[in-house]
């Protein structure tokens, strides 16, 4: 019968190649890339396989099976060899029984890893056989010898692989398995017991007959592929492979086994060779023995980092031919394709509630490990399996009470099984007080979905005991284990946040299954209610694949959502993107300071937002679906004793309590409790002092820039100071408010406009970035017929509010008609009607789709204002050019737009006139951008941005109106922390790139 011919990955390969050779047990610990090696052998029923708790048992299991008489292999990764480096180099000096096969799996590129160390030192250190296949031909040959080499020579064998050996497939050819008697058991003490006396005659034995031995046996494993006598090549594992197809007409000597080398054949191969390289991907290993022969190689620039190219070996071996140094390989840019935790996944609820707690999270290896990343970004160290608790509770030795108060370690499961155990209990012992999140997704996730201790399954799918990490906690001795929910966000917040103010040692279980692994759907897909959301972009802060931005709007991808309601939860439809519910827990908690600081995340004048926002957070649904006005009544009795609605004494007026919170901060905190620790060399301008450019200034303040604010009025404020009314906004709250910035050291400049008296090419040339948030300050033309013929009482919205609230004479007459239907026409009617004007607003739509904020349209009726709806003006009436009426016309519901909304269309013959002193068009404004002329910044009437605030060149920003043009307070100050987050992530990279 011919042999069968199959296609197999490098490690399904080894497996194969460890069945041959009738290895009867095989150990090891998942991670990427070795995870494979051993899924693939438990697929044989012959072997004994598990997966262990970590390496080092692994490696200890299988060297006892070897001992005993039965080949063994233990795979893993590179940085799990370092887990086994202990038993590890002991066994060396034991030496075996039975073949003994460690695999090492290296990572050049760090694909899966966090660091690619080169594990061949390791087999230079520890004196055992070192092979390094270069095919999955040769993954499966090498390691059935591997087995009789480990045997001949009483060593361990080492084989090494890398990330595309391990991945990468081709054919190969099947044997048969060889059925190996089972070695007898001898007892000896001097070989197997360690003890320095034995090991010292061991060790001279590896020196004088093992080492010499093996040099020999190197020879039968290197080959010699004969080419031009030009250019000679030596090399082995992947990098072979990239030389020959670098330079496929070199002699090229492959090397099988690197420890030892075969140094005789090494020197005969090089003589009369005029060009001798070594290729060799990471650390010059190879190099640095071959030169230690007397043999001079070539100087090539191979990087110590990253993975070779065919590219790079051939750029690198022609350039020094020249006796160049090469330029850096340029390699053609790949779309960024940033690694994310899934749609649903539990992980993402537990750092949500981290990131929101403030917490000083110590990080632990796993999928969880993409917390540390935007826009999470919960995730403070990450070292090593099992750290996470070590080190946390390093760090609890050095931290202030206060500190110890944030401080969180975070682990896996199987990690916690693999070495999280010793560390908790070393925090015991010694009286730590660490808190530790057990993220219990009941798999090993990160490397495939693996069995652990807790799964209550073996490698082979079959019945094992569980090991119970409620039940284990409480074993060592921990009194405070508490479970929690990771997709009840409220629950989860509370029991951390309670075990963080506790003196003793707590353990926390977030306990859900892996979302991909389990395949769950939790209930209806959610969608976005686009009439309530205000696009404060608070649910992207989780970071979710479904959530997505398309053209500037919210939407969810239904191909990903699991709904597992994390961003209905998030989401409070609110402007400024606020965690109402932390807020309004913290009250509830009477942690008034806690909550203050809270909002100043999402809003640096709350008690200006108290007054004058909108309020949309009081829906009894929001945007995404979410009963928030129940669950807030339900949940907070209290709060809606305190703080009810007018005319709604069962309903939570989540705007009161935000008044409450500002004023309280107002009262006591100056602002210095908010300037930045560290200050950061990078200097930014901001063009505009109103909401948006003050957050933005405020947030790019707490990162530690050095912040300039350049405002062409004479005070800071912009909209809040000159376009609300007093009778909205008492003046002097937004003075102390904005008293918090100057006192975190930032400077507001006053009466200074752009493109007069500063050029933007100046600021360009001084600041490392430049923000515009000028707003809409300009007024909006409106195609109404006879405004050209008047010079008297004719007024425009934001120009009349600014006089006003300037202290300015205005004078409009007897009879006011105010023409548009927002918040500014709704400011300009109050305002007119308390300069004594008999008051009228039209407007051409209903009255339900009036968007000015009902209560002040309320407010408006109750103060005498008229209104006039489905009514739109013609023309205006002008006497001495003087306005003395307006002509209007009656309009109804026409064709629909393309916001969904029934488009006004006039009533044939409803034309009517009525006499007017003044008319205020409070129909829009516009931003003046002339000084952006000739600068490259794209703008028409708004500047073109990014969502997130990035203008058309670099360095260069904008939010607030003249950018996104939302035209609330709190909506602007939303842009300008959206805007403060993408600065301080151009200046990282810019500072990185330097």
């Amino acid at each position: 019968m011919s042999a069968q011919t199959v296609l197999m990955s490098g490690n399904e390969a080894i497996a194969r190649g460890a069945w041959e050779a009738g290895v009867r047990v095989g150990c090891g610990y998942p991670g990427t890339p070795s995870t494979e090696i051993l899924e693939a052998l438990a697929r044989y029923p012959e072997v004994d396989c598990e997966w262990s708790t970590n390496e080092k048992v692994a490696l200890e299991v299988a060297v006892g099976a070897a001992l005993a008489g039965g080949r063994a292999i233990a795979t893993m990764k590179h940085v799990g060899l370092n887990v086994a480096a202990d038993p590890f180099f002991s066994v060396a000096y034991m030496g075996v029984n039975a073949g003994l096969v460690v695999v090492s799996a290296d990572d050049p590129g760090m694909h899966s890893s966090q660091n690619e160390q080169d594990n061949r030192f390791f087999a230079r250190a520890a004196r055992v056989a070192l092979l390094e296949p270069s095919t999955p031909q040769e993954c499966k040959d090498f390691t059935f010898a591997a087995f009789e080499i480990s045997e001949r020579y009483d060593t361990p064998v080492l084989l090494r692989t890398t990330t595309r050996i391990s991945h990468g497939k081709g054919l190969v050819t099947l044997g048969e398995r060889q059925e190996i008697p089972r070695k007898p058991y001898r007892k000896d003490v001097h070989k197997n017991v360690v003890l320095p006396a034995h090991g010292r005659i061991r060790h001279q034995l590896i020196e004088t007959q093992r080492l010499p031995a093996l040099e020999k046996e190197a020879e039968r494993w290197a080959q010699i592929f004969e080419g031009s006598d030009d250019l000679a090549i030596i090399t082995a594992g992947a990098a072979f492979l990239y030389a020959c197809e670098a330079f496929p007409n070199a002699t090229i000597l492959k090397l099988g086994m690197t420890h030892p080398l075969p140094r005789e054949l090494i020197k005969r191969f090089c003589e009369g060779k005029k060009r001798i390289v070594v290729i060799e991907e990471l650390e010059p290993y190879l190099t640095e023995q071959v030169r230690a022969l007397g043999i001079s190689t070539e100087e090539i620039h191979l990087p110590r980092f990253g993975e070779l190219s065919v590219g790079r070996v051939r750029q690198a071996v022609e350039r020094a031919r020249d006796g160049a140094t090469p330029p850096p390989v340029e390699l053609p840019p790949l779309p960024p394709r940033p690694p994310i935790l899934c749609a649903g996944c539990m992980h993402r609820g537990v750092f949500y509630v981290l990131k929101q707690l403030d917490a000083i999270v110590s990080g632990d290896i796993g999928c969880y490990t993409l917390g540390a990343l935007a826009p999470l970004d919960a995730m403070d160290t990450c070292m090593n399996m099992g750290a996470s608790l070590s080190m946390a509770h390093g760090m609890a030795k050095i931290f202030s009470e206060e500190e110890k108060k944030r401080l969180v370690a975070v682990i896996g499961d199987s990690t916690f099984y693999h070495s999280g155990v010793p560390a908790l209990i070393d925090i015991l012992y010694n009286g730590g007080q660490t808190v530790t999140i057990i993220l219990d997704n009941h798999t090993t996730a990160m490397t495939g979905h693996q069995e652990h201790p807790g799964t209550g399954r073996t490698i082979k799918g079959e019945p094992a005991p569980v090991i119970e990490l409620e039940s284990l906690a409480r074993g060592l001795g921990i009194k405070h284990v508490q479970r929690i929910d990771p997709y009840d966000l409220l629950a989860a917040w509370r029991t951390i946040d309670e075990a963080l103010h506790r003196r003793e040692p707590s353990v926390i279980i977030a306990d859900a299954p892996c979302v991909l692994k389990e395949k769950r759907r939790f209930g209806e897909l959610v969608s976005v209610d686009h009439t309530k959301c205000t696009e404060c972009f608070a649910c992207t802060e989780l970071g979710c694949p479904a959530i997505e931005v398309r053209d500037g709007h919210i939407e969810i991808n239904k191909l990903l959502c699991i709904a597992c309601t994390h961003c209905q939860q998030v989401c409070a439809t609110c402007n400024a993107g606020i965690d109402i519910p932390q807020v309004l827990e913290l009250v509830h908690q009477k942690r008034y300071a806690d909550a203050f600081k809270v909002l100043l995340r999402a809003n640096p004048f709350p008690a200006v937002a108290g007054r004058v926002c909108p309020h949309p957070c009081d829906h009894e649904v929001n945007a995404l679906g979410w009963p928030q006005e129940k669950l807030y009544a339900e949940r907070y009795p209290d709060l809606v004793r305190e703080f009810s609605t007018p005319g709604h004494p069962a309903k939570l007026s989540v705007r009161d309590v935000e008044r409450f919170l500002g004023d309280y901060g107002i009262e006591h905190f100056s602002g210095a409790e908010f300037a930045p620790a560290e200050e950061r060399p990078e200097r930014i301008a901001i063009i505009g002092a109103g909401p948006a450019g003050l957050s933005a200034a405020f947030y790019l303040r707490r990162r530690g820039f050095r912040v300039t604010v350049f405002e062409a009025f004479e005070k800071p404020g912009g909209m809040m100071r000159y376009g609300i009314p007093a009778f909205r906004l008492n003046k002097e709250i937004l003075d102390r408010e904005i008293d918090r910035l100057y006192m975190m050291g930032i400077e507001i400049k006053c009466n200074v406009t752009i493109g007069r008296d500063v050029s933007f090419a100046e600021l360009q040339r001084e600041y490392d970035a430049v923000v515009i948030a000028v707003g809409d300050s300009a007024p909006q033309e409106l195609e109404l017929e006879g405004t050209s013929d008047v010079q008297e009482g004719l007024l425009y919205g934001v120009d009349f509010l600014r006089r006003v609230n300037r202290g300015q004479s205005v004078k409009v007459g007897r009879r006011v008609a105010v023409i548009g239907g927002g918040n500014t026409a709704i400011d300009c009617a109050r305002s007119a009607k308390r300069l004594g004007a008999d008051v009228t607003v039209y407007y051409r739509r209903t009255a339900q789709e009036m968007p000015a904020i009902r209560d002040e349209i309320d407010e408006a009726i109750l103060e005498g204002v008229q209104f006039e709806f489905q009514t739109n003006p013609i023309r205006v009436l002008a006497r001495e050019r003087r306005v003395c009426g307006l002509e209007l016309i009656r309009m109804k519901p026409g064709p629909l737009d393309k916001d969904g909304r029934r488009r006004p269309v006039p009533v044939p013959n409803s034309e009517f006139s009525v006499p007017i002193d003044t008319v205020i068009l409070a129909i829009g404004e516009r931003a003046d951008l002339d000084f952006l002329k000739e600068t490259g910044v794209r703008f028409a009437q708004k500047i073109h941005t990014t969502f997130t605030g990035a203008a058309s060149q670099p360095g260069i920003f904008a939010c607030g109106d003249v950018a996104f043009g939302y035209g609330t307070v709190t909506q602007s100050i939303a842009t300008g922390r959206r805007v403060a987050s993408a600065v301080t992530t151009y200046l990282r990279q810019k500072g990185a790139k330097r």
